[in-house]
C-alpha cells in the first residue's frame, strides 16, 4: 500500500489560564499544549493499490489506516452526539428499511454534500453486530450520518427518508464504530441495454428511492472515461459485441456486475486471434454453460437447479451486508447458479460469497461470486450474480438481500473509483484572518468544478476554484469548523473531502512557541526558548518548581510586544535545587493575561547523597531498566523518566516494602541511544533523582 505522507509545520503554544496567581499546577501532560498549528497535506491513496482482504479507511481528512479504527469523520476517531445512525439491520427487511436507506445517503452525498460513514464489524459473523448504541445492536453494514455535517437542511432530508421507511436514531454520546470506510460519492454505472433487459435492473433503484440520473443506458462498446461500472442484469455476449470490457477492467480500470446467464456467456468469450485475450475475469477455464451450444462453443451444460444446502462466506466483506439470505431470489431466469468447468476452477483471489452444494472448493458452485478481473488487484472487480430478476421470485427479504448485495458492490466500486483529491490547508486560523486553502485532483476527467463551503460561514475569495483564500466568520468563542470541497470533473464524478479547522475567537492571543529547551551548564541551568510571533508581550516569567505542583518566579525576561519574525530568549538559573527543578515560562501579556508553558525538569548532580539513594541498572541500559533504592517504609512512589532536555517521557506507578526493593520498569521502553534523567517522588513528597544511559 502507498504510505500517506503528512507535511507538518509544529508550533509549539502556551497554556491559556485567567488565573493571575503563579501558583497554578501545570498541566501533568506535558505535550497536551504541544501541536497547536499546523499546515497539512493528505493525499488519497490509489484505490487499485489497496488489497481487497484489507479493511481501509478514508483519509478524507485527519485519518489512520488500522484494523480497527479510523478518522470517521473530519474532527476526530469519536462521533459526536446528534449523528444519526441508519440502522440496516432491521428483520423482516423491506423495500422501506431495507432498500431506501441507499436513496437517502445517495440524496445526503450527491445534494448536500455529506460524507456517510460505513460501518463494518471486520470480525463479526453472519448477520452479527456492527457495534451497540443505547442499547441497540446495530448489523447489516450501518450506515451513519456525522453530527458535524447534519445542519437544519440535512435534517429536513433525514425525516423525509424516514418517512420512505428508512429507520434510524441520533446518537445520545459519542460513538466511536468500526469503520470500512466514508461514502464520499458515486459511480458512473451503465446499465447494458443489449435485448433491452435494462428493465430488469432499474427496479433496484426505484426501490430504492435512487433517481434515474444514477445510470446511463447503453452498451459496451460505449463505455469510455466517462463511466466507473457496466452492469448486465440480462445479456448474450460475444468476444465481437462484448470485447470491450476487456480493455474497461484492464486499462481503465472499470468494474464489471452481472447476472443470470450473462455470467457464463461473458466467461467464454475469447479473441480468436493473437493475443488471444479473454474474459474468463474469475476462473481460470471458463463456466460451465447454462444451456447447450449458447457459450461460444462450450459444451459442458451445468444442471439448471442448484443443489441445496447454500452457504455464506465473507460476512465482513461489502458485497455481503445484507440480512438473511438471498438465494430464493436468484431461483428464476436462465442461469439461477454458476460453476468452473472441469480441469479449472475460481481464481485464487475470487471469494465465493454464496455457494451452493454443488462441487468441491476451488470449483465449487456459487451465486456470488467477486473480485479483481484475472487475479490482478490493479485491474477493476468483476461481480457475479445468480438468477434473472431479483423482484420476481422469493419473499420480500430475500429480494431485498439480492438487490443490496448488488447496491452495496456499486458503493464499493465508487470508492475504489471516485476522484482523488487532496487539500491543504492550515488547521488552526484566527476569526477574521485570511488563510489560502487548496484542493488538487490526481484523478478524473478534466476540466474540474470545485465549490468550497464552511458550516460556520465565513468568506471564500473564489468558492469556484482549486486555490483560495479563506476568511473565518467572528466567533465568540474558540470553535471547530468544518471547510468541504465538493470537486466534480468533466464526466459528472463528485467527490467530497473536508477538514477541520480550529476558529480562534481572537480572546486569546498567544505567543507561538517554537522551541522551550534547558542546558546543564556545570550544575548551572541555562533556559531557552524561540518564539514565532508574538502579540501584546510584555514579559516571560521565568517559574521554578520543586514537586511540579506549586512555581514561583525566580526571574524575568522582556517581551517583543508584537512581533511577526522569530526571536531568541534565554536564562540562567544559577541555583537550582539540589534534587530535581521544574521549570515553565509565564508568559504575560499587556493587559495581565498569563499563558503557560509546557515544564521541563533538571537533576543536579550537586547532591551525592541524595542521588545516590536510586541506581540504575544495568548500565548502560540495553533494554529493560531496573530501579533499586531503600525504602524508609512501606509506601508509594512515581517514577518518570525525561530526555536530556528535560521532556517528560513517561511514568510508573510504584509500590514498595521497608527496605531495599528493587523494581523493573513495566514499559516497553524504545528509548533511542543518549542521556536520561529519572525522578522518583515519594507519597511523602521526598524526591530521589539519578541518571542513566542507553546504549
Amino acid at each position: 500500500m502507498k504510505p500517506v505522507y503528512f507535511t507538518l509545520l509544529l508550533i509549539f503554544t502556551f497554556h491559556r489560564t485567567n488565573a493571575q496567581s503563579l501558583n497554578t499546577p501545570v498541566l501533568t501532560n506535558a505535550n497536551a499544549h504541544l501541536l497547536n498549528y499546523y499546515s497539512l497535506y493528505i493525499e488519497d491513496i490509489p484505490q487499485d493499490e489497496i488489497a481487497p482482504d484489507n479493511y481501509y479507511y478514508s483519509i478524507d481528512n485527519q485519518s489512520t489506516s488500522n484494523a480497527t479504527q479510523a478518522a470517521v469523520c473530519c474532527c476526530s476517531d469519536t462521533l459526536n452526539i446528534g449523528s444519526f445512525i441508519i440502522n440496516m439491520g432491521i428483520t423482516p427487511q423491506t423495500f422501506g428499511n431495507g432498500l431506501m436507506p441507499y436513496g437517502m445517503i445517495y440524496d445526503l452525498i450527491i445534494n448536500y454534500k455529506v460524507p456517510i460513514i460505513w460501518s463494518i464489524s471486520p470480525t463479526k459473523l453472519k448477520d452479527g453486530i456492527d457495534f451497540s448504541h443505547n442499547g441497540n445492536n446495530y448489523r447489516g453494514g450501518t450506515f451513519i450520518v456525522p453530527a458535524d455535517f447534519i445542519s437544519p437542511a440535512v435534517q429536513g432530508r433525514i425525516t423525509f427518508w424516514q418517512s420512505q421507511g428508512v429507520v434510524g436514531a441520533y446518537t445520545v454520546s459519542q460513538l466511536t464504530p468500526p469503520v470500512f470506510d466514508t461514502l464520499t460519492s458515486f459511480p458512473k454505472v451503465m446499465i447494458d441495454n443489449q435485448g433491452s433487459n435494462e428493465g430488469l435492473l432499474t427496479p433496484y433503484y426505484v426501490n430504492s428511492g435512487i433517481p434515474s440520473s444514477a445510470y446511463s443506458i447503453g452498451s459496451s462498446s460505449g463505455l469510455g472515461n466517462c463511466f466507473d461500472i457496466w452492469t448486465a442484469p440480462h445479456s448474450d455476449p460475444t468476444w465481437a459485441t462484448h470485447f470491450y470490457l476487456y480493455n474497461f477492467v484492464t486499462v481503465r480500470k472499470g468494474w464489471i456486475w452481472a447476472a443470470c446467464h450473462s455470467i457464463s456467456m461473458m466467461e467464454s468469450c475469447q479473441n480468436s486471434v493473437f493475443p488471444f485475450n479473454n474474459l474468463k475475469f474469475l476462473t481460470t477455464t471458463g463456466l460451465q454453460c447454462y444451456n447447450a451450444s449458447s457459450c461460444n462453443g462450450i459444451a459442458t451444460v451445468h444442471a439448471g437447479i442448484p443443489t441445496s444446502p447454500f452457504s455464506y462466506y465473507y460476512p465482513n466483506d461489502p458485497p455481503m451486508q445484507f440480512m438473511g439470505i438471498m438465494d430464493p431470489a436468484c431461483q428464476n431466469g436462465s442461469e439461477k447458479w454458476f460453476i468452473p468447468l472441469s480441469g479449472g476452477q475460481w481464481r485464487a483471489t475470487t471469494k465465493r460469497g454464496v455457494t451452493t452444494s454443488d462441487g468441491l472448493s476451488p470449483r465449487e458452485g456459487a451465486e456470488i461470486s467477486y473480485g479483481p478481473a484475472f487475479a490482478n488487484t490493479a485491474n477493476g472487480y468483476v461481480m457475479y450474480e445468480g438468477g434473472h430478476s431479483f423482484t420476481g421470485s422469493g419473499t420480500i427479504p430475500d429480494q431485498v438481500a439480492a438487490q443490496r448485495a448488488y447496491l452495496n458492490y456499486i458503493l464499493w466500486s465508487g470508492l475504489k473509483t471516485r476522484l482523488g483529491v487532496s487539500l491543504t490547508s492550515a488547521t488552526t486560523m484566527n476569526a477574521g484572518t485570511t488563510y489560502p486553502v487548496s484542493a488538487a485532483v490526481s484523478t478524473g476527467i478534466a476540466p474540474f468544478t470545485y465549490n468550497w463551503t464552511c458550516n460556520i460561514g465565513g468568506s471564500f475569495s473564489n468558492p469556484t476554484s482549486s486555490s483560495t483564500n479563506f476568511t473565518p466568520p467572528s466567533v465568540a468563542a474558540d470553535t471547530t469548523a468544518v471547510i468541504t470541497v465538493q470537486v466534480g470533473d468533466n464526466c459528472g464524478r463528485r467527490n467530497i473531502k473536508t477538514i477541520c479547522v480550529r476558529i480562534l475567537s481572537g480572546s486569546t492571543l498567544p505567543v507561538e512557541l517554537l522551541s522551550f529547551e534547558l542546558k546543564n551548564d556545570d550544575d548551572q541551568v541555562l533556559l531557552q526558548w524561540n518564539t514565532a510571533s508574538e502579540t501584546n508581550n510584555d514579559f516571560f516569567g521565568i517559574e521554578r518548581s520543586h514537586d511540579a505542583e506549586y512555581y514561583e518566579e525566580i526571574g524575568r525576561v522582556d517581551g517583543a510586544g508584537n512581533s511577526s519574525s522569530i526571536n531568541s530568549y534565554q536564562f540562567t538559573d544559577e541555583n537550582p535545587f539540589l534534587d530535581i527543578s521544574y521549570y515553565r515560562l509565564a508568559q504575560t501579556d499587556y493587559d495581565g493575561a498569563i499563558n503557560y508553558s509546557n515544564s521541563l525538569v533538571f537533576a543536579s548532580t550537586k547532591s551525592k547523597n541524595n542521588s545516590q539513594q536510586l541506581f540504575i541498572s544495568p548500565s548502560p541500559v540495553i533494554n529493560e531498566i531496573y530501579f533499586r533504592f531503600l525504602g524508609e517504609e512501606k509506601n508509594s512512589a512515581v517514577i518518570t523518566i525525561y530526555n536530556s532536555l528535560g521532556k517528560e517521557l513517561f511514568q510508573q506507578d510504584v509500590d514498595y516494602e521497608k527496605g531495599e526493593n528493587v523494581i523493573k520498569c513495566n514499559k516497553n521502553v524504545n528509548l533511542i541511544s543518549g542521556l536520561y534523567l529519572v525522578n522518583m517522588r515519594f507519597s511523602n513528597g521526598k524526591n530521589y533523582s539519578s541518571r542513566f544511559v542507553k546504549k
